[in-house]
């Protein structure tokens, strides 16, 4: 597919995307990039399980 891992020249519409968060911001052009800047959920280790 197109804009998965590397920017494709077949979707010139698609400029990239932008993500401003607390934590940093992040942009891309592809989908790889979209899913490496995710930021896992934090875990609360110190709380017990149910």
């Amino acid at each position: 597919g197109d804009n998965m891992l590397e920017p494709s020249t077949k979707m010139p519409w698609f400029k990239g995307w932008k993500v401003e968060r607390k934590e940093g911001n992040g942009e891309g052009k592809c989908l790889i990039e979209a899913l490496d800047a995710i930021l896992p959920p934090a875990r609360p280790t110190d709380k017990a399980l149910r």
